[in-house]
């Protein structure tokens, strides 16, 4: 029953943006870099996807690892970065940021230590004496977290294997992004604080050649937020990967 409701659901969504696609008539494709499969490329994809082809644009997303998705979008090898946060600006001068986020990221905190105090209000330094671990290429975790006691992980698995096994204290992931992978392989004795220990927008990055188009996308966003669009996309893509998980994850209440 879950599984007919999800393929329904995402055959809506992809209809949305065929129907979005014909109506404006897609003449033109862009590519754009992002990070691995994950939450976070999938969201990204609906969004762009229906955003640019109200312009008469088709889009292909490409997964890389997080920084050399960065580095090609910056270099012109694709057409831009779908979306991140603002820290990446000061290293990477092709990007253009899109103004109107296109999500507003939470940074979960996850532990298998029923004892640990974390306060996300006490800030990042709470955890310098912890063993951390993060996601390759996530710029705005490695600023806050940099140091010997950090473990870098190419996938949110081998993470969850660490917690698992004891050998880091904490860990911490894009809790969107992160979903999937919990809904593959459980919470396993894994607990997600009902507070996030960060919260920032994300942006839709062009590289500097499509600067024409900059102000052209932004209203289309600013469309999709006022009249809820990119909202309703982003909950029914909660629904979609995470049915079974809302009680074991707090970041999933869909008020927050």
């Amino acid at each position: 029953m879950l599984t007919a409701l999800i393929l329904s659901g995402l055959v809506l969504l992809l209809s949305a943006h065929r129907a979005w696609a014909e109506r404006h008539g897609i003449e033109h494709r862009l590519v754009f870099s992002t990070f691995p499969a994950g939450g976070l490329h999938d969201l990204f994809d609906h969004i762009l996807s229906e955003a640019y082809a109200r312009l008469g644009y088709e889009i292909e997303l490409q997964g890389y690892p997080a920084e050399r998705a960065l580095l090609m979008a910056n270099d012109g090898l694709v057409d831009g970065e779908a979306g991140r946060v603002s820290v990446v600006e000061k290293g990477y001068p092709n990007l253009i940021r899109v103004p109107t986020p296109i999500y507003v990221n939470r940074v979960a905190v996850l532990t298998t230590d029923t004892d640990m105090d974390i306060d996300p209000a006490k800030g990042w330094g709470q955890f310098a004496n912890r063993r951390t671990c993060i996601r390759n290429g996530y710029k705005f975790l490695e600023s806050r977290l940099k140091g010997g006691n950090c473990h870098l992980v190419s996938s949110y698995e081998k993470m969850l294997d660490l917690l698992r096994n004891k050998r880091v204290d904490v860990g911490f992931a894009e809790f969107f992004d992160i979903l999937p992978t919990l809904g593959k392989v459980g919470m396993g004795g894994v607990r997600m604080l009902c507070e996030p220990m960060a919260v920032n927008p994300m942006y839709h990055y062009l590289n500097k050649r499509h600067a024409d188009l900059v102000p052209k996308i932004d209203a289309v966003l600013r469309d999709m937020v006022a009249d809820g669009r990119l909202r309703e996309i982003e909950l029914h893509m909660m629904q979609v990967h995470y049915g079974k998980l809302a009680g074991s994850c707090p970041l999933l209440d869909p008020a927050r």
